[in-house]
């Protein structure tokens, strides 16, 4: 069995920056993989993400399934994934991809930008960092960022993905945060129905405000994603969570909708940038809308 796939990166234009993703295209005819196999190409790829499209027949249809995995397991969803396999299938002109999680809706809102509708089912946990009382040695270095970090919230976009939401004063106080191997349990740190799942740091700066042309609130940030021994590129499930976080808690929203522009990876020499638009309605986030850009890579053909 042969199956064709590309490498992209993903929230960029520019090759070698933004968060790689392999597109592995499993054909409409034809012998298929097994989840195993899948796993083990996933692996074979050792990429964040590598994701599966289920081709048609037919070329009228305009909706695809997708699986994604990480190298170890397989996930309902995750941001990146989705962006860099909808700007793969512009040209296709399809305008739903269904995951394990759901239908997801696409648009394209400029050249080679694609918007996707995320699912969403937000949650504010009750505990922080601070409860779980760790040693001295399990904590930041830096006693300012070890202080937000102890103190800040923990937020639910999904149950499932989690992230502490640790905002900071600087760039500056940004650019010392370091990789950590301490892990956060989601049974101690998660209210109960939610301890499932992933729970990551994201680190974040304001960095501007202001007024689209159409008179929509935009809010600039800089990020950083944090999990234990490992920094993420551009990660398009926090961008949605923080971005809720601010519309429905934070800074709450009383516009209907608002953007978020979240650039990412910089300390890594990989910058991303990410896009997510929050709408309201009856003070409730009525829809999350992620968008990014991507950039093909490679393109061969993997033998199973």
């Amino acid at each position: 069995m042969e199956l064709p796939f590309v490498t992209v990166d993903v929230f960029t234009a520019t090759r070698f920056r933004g968060n790689p993703l392999a597109i592995v295209t499993i054909p409409a005819s034809g012998p298929k993989p097994t989840r195993e196999q899948k796993q083990t190409i996933a692996r074979e790829f050792n990429l964040s993400e590598s994701v599966f499209v289920h081709d048609v027949a037919d070329t009228a249809n305009k909706t695809r399934h997708i699986d994604i995995f990480v190298p170890f397991a397989e996930v309902p969803f995750a941001g990146h994934p989705t962006v860099g396999t909808a700007v793969s299938l512009l040209d296709q002109g399809v305008t739903t991809l269904v995951t394990k999680a759901g239908p997801i809706l696409l648009q394209q809102t400029g050249p080679r930008i694609a918007q996707a509708s995320i699912p969403h089912n937000i949650h504010l946990h009750a505990a922080t960092v601070c409860d779980l009382a760790l040693a001295p040695s399990q904590l930041p270095a830096n006693p300012q960022i070890c202080d937000l970090e102890l103190a800040a919230p923990i937020f639910s976009v999904v149950n499932g993905v989690s992230f502490v939401l640790v905002e900071l004063p600087s760039l500056d106080l940004l650019a010392d945060v370091q990789l950590s191997v301490t892990h956060f349990p989601v049974d101690k740190l998660l209210d109960e129905g939610w301890r499932n799942g992933f729970l990551g740091r994201y680190y974040y700066v304001r960095t501007g405000s202001r007024q689209d042309e159409s008179g929509q609130p935009v809010v600039s940030l800089r990020t950083r994603m944090i999990a234990p021994t490992f920094e993420d590129p551009a990660t398009g499930a926090a961008a949605c969570c923080l971005s809720s976080f601010l519309s429905s808690v934070k800074d709450k929203q009383d516009t209907p909708s608002r953007r978020y522009e979240l650039t990412q990876g910089v300390e890594m020499g990989k910058e991303s940038n990410i896009v997510v638009e929050v709408t309201m309605k009856d003070s409730q986030i009525d829809e999350v809308r992620l968008a990014g850009t991507a950039v093909q890579v490679m393109q061969g053909h993997i033998t199973v």
